[in-house]
């Protein structure tokens, strides 16, 4: 590696309790608020400050980067600093520099050449938009932020994603060409030669995962490439780059609605630490693409709970549109003190019991439609009557999940037909273990919850009495949370 200097004997790495306590001792048990915060030093959840632009080196020195969350941002390359009425193109409103000197850690960038032989010039793009100038602003922008931290004495990691590789050329059609590869090589080179760790030198990513940030000699970065398709001329980049897909292992999500961005990170499980675990969130301030859509906070407020609950969620990159709106960045950091791939603790967020839930909405409790037998009878709001089908035993599952099971039949709450869409029904199924029937419990404080499938990553939502319960995407409504109570 060029500049990385591995010492013969592994620093001891900090003991991590668990992940739940440890985040729960951040400060971060969800209560249902977003907090808004600066940028620079920062105030976090927790109550503590800290230098975003150094918060790796400040907070997880020692922690090996397997365990690390890196906040990201999605097509750092497509920056307009006041979008008007964004467009789907439109996903940062902070030059690159920035992002960095406000804790983002990870740069997704897609490559379009415009020119051809020494003429060629490299920029950002997103479909037919083209972005920031490589060559002028992104690089240079890159390499200036890890200069100021290697004079600080600093030891941060940046993980740069370049993909979508796209000649603009009349004659190119579309795709790379040799002077391509050879221009984006050389300015690679010369960007981020003296920093750049080598992972084509590497046998395995074990290599690079297992090792810790006090290892480095100053600040480091790791280039990765994604090619989605074949061109004309074979791909030829520096030997210190390698290929995304033996990295990282990413889950993309249908995001034609909010609620499937959420879902993609309740299901988005990664075990495996010899790679790293990706979830890709798009949710975008103001939220044009989505009719009323919540906010990054909304979601990631969720996401938080659910990560401390659930030991095979391991989000090591959490990438996301105007990040300076959202909470990503303390949240990373948080998981990261905390230790991915740790244990959680076993203790449930919810106490096993029976209860029933009242809608915060309406303040109906819910309850088996007419006290049915039936498989598939379904669950409705209606008024109190001291009856057993108006009661449910929460009881935890093995992953930390609950089932919720009818007081007068045993059987389970259950998204009818493991339907993932919103509206879908709720309704009464015997147990059988599958993911529909599983629930997040979140604690939105005192005995108020809400309940999030493990199977869609909608919430349990009862917005009308008499109307079946069912499944929605969050937004921090009232008919989406329960006020529990002991029977």
């Amino acid at each position: 590696m060029s500049r990385q200097h591995l010492n013969g004997d592994k620093p001891n790495e900090l003991t991590h309790v668990n992940r739940r306590q440890t985040l729960r001792g951040l400060g971060l048990v969800v209560a249902g608020g977003a907090m808004t915060t600066g940028l620079g030093t920062t105030t976090a959840r927790g109550g503590s400050s800290f230098n975003r632009k150094t918060w790796q080196s400040d907070a997880v020195p020692n922690t090996s980067i397997h365990k690390l969350s890196f906040p990201g941002t999605h097509h750092a390359a497509m920056v307009d600093p006041d979008p008007e009425s964004p467009e789907y193109y439109d996903c940062q409103t902070q030059e690159v520099y920035t992002q960095l000197c406000d804790g983002i850690r990870f740069l997704d960038i897609r490559v379009e050449s415009h020119g051809n032989a020494e003429d060629t010039n490299f920029y950002g793009h997103h479909s037919h938009k083209t972005g920031r100038s490589l060559d002028n602003e992104v690089f240079p922008q890159i390499e200036q932020y890890l200069s100021e931290v290697d004079s600080a004495g600093a030891s941060e990691l940046v993980l740069l994603k370049l993909s979508h590789f796209y000649d603009e050329g009349a004659f190119s059609d579309d795709e790379f060409e040799a002077d391509d590869w050879r221009n984006l090589s050389d300015l690679l080179q010369t960007h981020f030669g003296d920093y750049a760790i080598d992972l084509g030198a590497m046998t395995s990513t074990d290599e690079l995962l297992d090792t810790t940030l006090s290892e480095f000699d100053g600040p480091q970065i790791a280039i990765f490439y994604r090619k989605l398709k074949e061109h004309d001329d074979p791909l030829s980049l520096p030997d210190f780059t390698d290929r995304w897909v033996d990295w990282v292992d990413s889950y993309y999500p249908d995001t034609s609605t909010p609620g499937n961005v959420l879902a993609g990170g309740v299901t988005n499980e990664h075990t495996d630490t010899n790679t790293l675990g990706e979830t890709q969130w798009i949710i975008r301030v103001p939220a044009d693409l989505y009719t009323d859509g919540p906010t990054t906070n909304e979601m990631l407020s969720l996401y938080d709970e659910v990560v401390q609950t659930d030991a095979t969620i391991n989000p090591n990159i959490i990438r996301v549109d105007y990040y300076e709106t959202s909470n990503v960045v303390e949240l990373c950091r948080s998981f990261s003190q905390a230790g991915l791939h740790d244990a959680v603790d076993d203790g449930p967020v919810l106490a096993e019991d029976r209860y029933s839930l009242y809608s915060v909405d309406t303040g109906k409790i819910m309850e088996v439609d007419g006290g049915s037998t039936n498989d598939a009878a379904s669950a409705v709001e209606s008024n109190w009557s001291e009856s057993p089908h108006e009661q449910f035993d929460a009881v935890v599952n093995s992953d930390g999940t609950y089932r919720l099971a009818a007081g007068h039949t045993g059987k389970v709450l259950t998204v009818a037909n493991g339907g993932t869409d919103d509206a879908a029904d709720v309704v009464q199924m015997p147990w059988s273990g599958t993911e529909e029937q599983r629930w997040y419990a979140v604690s939105l404080g005192t005995n108020r919850y809400c309940f999030i499938n493990a199977n869609s990553g909608r919430i349990l939502d009862g917005e009308i009495p008499g109307d079946n319960v069912h499944q929605w995407h969050w937004e921090d409504d009232p008919n989406q949370k329960w006020d529990l109570v002991e029977r």
